[in-house]
C-alpha cells in the first residue's frame, strides 16, 4: 500500500513541480512570444504548423522516456524476481509491453517525419528546398 502512494505521490510531484517552475512555460517554449507579430495576435497557418511540431517533439520525448524508465522497472522487476515464475511472468510482461510502446513511439515518429517530408517542412519546422519545377 505504501509502494502505491509512493509511486503515486512521484507521478504527481513530476506533474505540480512544472507549474511551480518560473518563466517560460510549456506553452511559451513551444511558440517564440518574443516575436513582435505574436503580442498583436498576427498568427499564420505556418505557426500553428510549427506548434504542431514542436509539440510532437515533445510528446514523442516524454512517450520516450517513459518507456525507458519501464524497461528499467522491468529489469528490476525481473532481478528481484526470486525465481518466482509469478513476478518473471509479470517482468516480462512489463517488457514486452515497454517494447511495443517503443515501436509504437518509432513508428508515430517515422509516420510524422513522412508527413512532413511530404509537405516539404524539416523537423525543425523550416521548409526544405522544393524538388518540383
Amino acid at each position: 500500500m505504501i509502494k502505491k502512494l509512493s509511486i503515486a505521490a512521484f507521478i504527481l510531484a513530476l506533474f505540480l513541480i512544472p507549474l511551480a517552475l518560473p518563466e517560460p512555460t510549456l506553452a511559451q517554449s513551444i511558440i517564440n512570444t518574443e516575436d513582435p507579430k505574436y503580442a498583436q495576435g498576427n498568427y499564420d497557418l505556418d505557426d500553428m504548423v510549427l506548434l504542431a511540431i514542436r509539440a510532437s517533439r515533445i510528446i514523442l520525448g516524454v512517450v520516450g522516456s517513459l518507456a525507458l524508465l519501464m524497461f528499467v522497472y522491468g529489469g528490476l522487476m525481473f532481478l528481484i524476481s526470486s525465481g518466482s515464475s509469478e513476478k518473471v511472468g509479470k517482468a516480462k510482461n512489463i517488457l514486452i509491453a515497454a517494447t511495443i510502446g517503443l515501436v509504437i513511439v518509432f513508428a508515430s515518429f517515422v509516420i510524422i517525419r513522412l508527413v512532413l517530408d511530404t509537405m516539404g517542412i524539416s523537423w525543425d519546422g523550416t521548409y526544405t528546398a522544393s524538388t518540383v519545377t
